[in-house]
């Protein structure tokens, strides 16, 4: 028998190298929109613990949280918020927006008309008005299913300083990540109340689609909902465009649509043949995004919700600053618990200013 491996495994050993492999991440596009336009981060320290007790890292450097992450679309742009407030050192939690509530009336030349000897009446009407509200709330993580709830992730400082990699910069990573997705989510969710949804010709509910390819995103769709919205009388952005967020498999079908490849075919700017193509049409720019809700059916078929938004839809606000908190059970300082906790508040300012639409997986 060879002396190898499996009968002389004291001469042998594994060892981790400190070069970092990708781990494929998504954009966290709805994230990167609240922290640009409300200019706030979650700023991981490199030393994590208590101040008087801090643990830090050595070996080779770990990757940022958004290394990895697929960059499919550029910031959104703050046009979409119709406020940004700062709640710090202000009382109350809750700040309340007023707008005008209009109602409609008759408007012929015969019921304005104030005829000969005719009297105007003095009793008076009522004028409308209706609000929004924004209101500030504390929220944490990492999250831990199994516990069903927050938990922190720990360090042991003494093993801190004899890992492979920087120990504090892999637990910052984690913490940066998960502050990212959830925010995302939390604003997709949001995005999701819209008043209206839009369905491919043919379809009126989710279940309407029973196979895979019956039911992609068009040129015609996106008609009809920039129609919808016109006729809503939604504000548009300074070229007259909205912002439409959708999944790559949107942009693949409306790619693939025969209507929209005639319109562009012309069209530098829009035509896909071109590089650099996912940018506008006349009605929308594009924006693609894989963090949107992708929801099995009853013929189990994943159905995508896109947004086509118009500026002012969201309410956003920060209180304290965002950051990292450590527990003070902390073994006399030996095992550093930390979560990231930040004040914040979100809202849509009108749900009628963002409309869902839907549209059917494609054939594997």
């Amino acid at each position: 028998m060879p002396i190898a491996r499996n009968e002389l495994t004291e001469e042998f050993f594994d060892r981790t190298s400190g070069k970092l492999l990708k781990q494929p991440e998504p954009q966290y596009l709805y994230a990167m929109l609240f922290k640009r336009a409300l200019g706030v981060q979650l700023n991981v320290p490199s030393l994590i613990g208590r101040r008087d007790y801090p643990i830090g890292g050595q070996g080779a450097p770990y990757t940022q949280a958004d290394a990895d992450r697929l960059m499919l679309s550029a910031d959104l742009g703050s046009e979409l918020f119709a406020t940004k407030e700062d709640f710090a050192g202000e009382p109350g939690h809750t700040i309340k927006f007023n707008r005008p509530r209009f109602t409609d009336s008759t408007y012929t030349e015969a019921s304005r008309e104030i005829g000969v000897n005719q009297s105007i009446s003095t009793t008076p009407q009522n004028a409308g008005s209706e609000q929004a509200r924004l209101t500030i709330r504390r929220f944490a993580g990492p999250y831990s299913n199994s516990a069903s709830a927050v938990q922190p992730y720990g360090l042991d400082a003494f093993d801190s300083s004899m890992g492979v990699h920087n120990l504090a910069d892999f637990v910052g990573t984690h913490l940066g990540r998960d502050f990212d997705k959830t925010l995302d989510s939390f604003w997709v969710t949001l995005a999701d109340n819209a008043s209206t949804t839009v369905y491919p010709l043919g379809i009126t509910a989710d279940n309407d689609i029973t196979a895979k390819g019956m039911a992609p995103f068009t040129y015609e769709q996106q008609s009809r909902v920039s129609k919808l919205q016109d006729e809503a009388n939604l504000p548009t952005l300074g070229d007259g465009r909205r912002i439409m967020v959708v999944t790559p498999t949107g942009k693949k079908q409306l790619k693939d649509d025969p209507q929209f490849a005639r319109y562009c075919e012309f069209h530098k700017e829009i035509n896909p043949l071109f590089p650099g193509w996912f940018g506008s049409t006349a009605e929308y720019h594009y924006f693609m995004s894989n963090t949107l809700t992708k929801s099995s059916n009853s013929s189990s078929v994943l159905v995508h919700k896109a947004h086509a938004i118009a500026p002012g839809v969201f309410l956003g606000g920060v209180g304290k600053t965002i950051g990292v908190r450590a527990a003070s059970d902390d073994n006399y300082g030996e095992t550093a618990k930390v979560i990231w906790l930040a004040y914040l508040a979100l809202g849509l300012a009108d749900n009628r200013f963002v409309t869902k639409v839907a549209y059917g997986e494609d054939v594997s």
